[in-house]
């Protein structure tokens, strides 16, 4: 019977034994997966983080690039080409070319109811870090800027706040230059129907300065076949009714209409005299379509001991300001 006690007691710690080292291999399995998976998603977490956005790629890009305008082209005219190209080199901060660098150019290439509106291209330099850009025959006049910086790549799905950045290293990359295209307009014939205002916001009709100094400014600057336009055209300005300018100066006005009013903002008297602040706001009209065609607004502010000398000498500082933008604008 002892016999018997002890071999079932050898048998019952032998088989708790034998389940014990059976389950052993699955816990350990279990534990080394979850460790494995634990360790992947790190991995994973670690590379992620280390990623640069898209402006962040940007910012180490254009960080250490330099653009130059080495040189640019003489003002042409409205349909004919400039003689010669803008030349821009890019180069490290250290003074090393920037071989195949592309530069984005953005430049003036029409106007839509009298406003600039710009075109983009691309060009690319060469060993030497150069690059040429040579504008299409301008079909309107500008008195505008061209633009180039570094090029970005902005994908379909860029989040807008990307985009917004890299628009703002754009900027601070960017280097301008003047992009000056005179009127063909200046034999073409036309009439200014610009109008004054006094303090009381109200039209003067009986002495138009602002008209007759715009008038004489264009002259000097080379427009023929120009005059005033007459009181039936200026009531149609006071009205601001397009359609009745059109329709009132389209008889007498071969090319261009030249319209707008010029207002007082302000007139204050301090220790340094009178000073008058105005502002212009003028448009040209194509006199055969009605179209817009030219679009600005001014401002000045000039002092003078003398209340006449003061509001005179704004006005002609205005006008002449005006006269300037039309020989680019129209």
């Amino acid at each position: 019977m002892k016999l018997i006690a002890h071999k079932g007691i050898i048998l019952t710690f032998a088989t708790i034994l034998a389940f014990s080292c059976a389950s052993t291999p699955k816990a350990a399995e279990s534990n080394s997966s979850d460790t494995v998976a634990a360790k992947s998603e790190q991995t994973e977490q670690i590379i992620v983080e280390k990623l640069p956005s898209e402006s962040e790629l940007y910012a180490q890009k254009t960080g250490n690039t330099v653009l130059t305008i080495i040189s640019t082209p003489k003002e042409t005219s409205k349909g004919k080409i400039f003689t010669s190209p803008y030349i821009i080199k890019a180069e490290t901060k250290e003074g090393t070319p920037l071989e195949s660098f592309e530069i984005s150019v953005s430049y003036p290439s029409s106007r839509k109811n009298g406003e600039i509106l710009f075109s983009e291209t691309m060009i690319t330099t060469t060993s030497e870090g150069k690059a040429e850009f040579l504008p299409p025959n301008p079909e309107f006049a500008f008195n505008s800027e061209i633009t180039f910086y570094p090029k970005a790549e902005i994908k379909e799905n860029t989040e807008e706040s990307e985009k917004s950045k890299i628009k703002e290293l754009e900027k601070s990359a960017s280097v301008k230059a003047p992009f000056k295209v005179q009127t063909n307009q200046k034999s073409a014939g036309g009439v200014i129907a610009v109008v004054d205002f006094n303090q009381n916001e109200k039209p003067i009709l009986s002495n138009p300065v602002s008209c007759q100094n715009i008038l004489m400014t264009l002259m000097k600057l080379g427009f023929i076949k120009i005059g005033n336009a007459p009181q039936d055209v200026m009531n149609a300005v006071i009205q601001n009714d397009l359609q009745k300018i059109h329709a009132r100066a389209k008889p007498i006005a071969p090319s261009f209409i030249i319209f707008g009013t010029v207002k007082i903002d302000s007139l204050e008297k301090t220790a340094n005299g009178i000073t008058y602040t105005l502002t212009g706001s003028v448009k040209s009209m194509d006199s055969k379509t009605g179209e817009i065609i030219f679009v600005t607004t001014k401002t000045v502010s000039v002092t003078d001991k003398n209340d006449w000398n003061a509001q005179a000498n704004a006005r002609k500082q205005l006008a002449d300001e005006i006269a300037g933008e039309l020989k680019y604008g129209i």
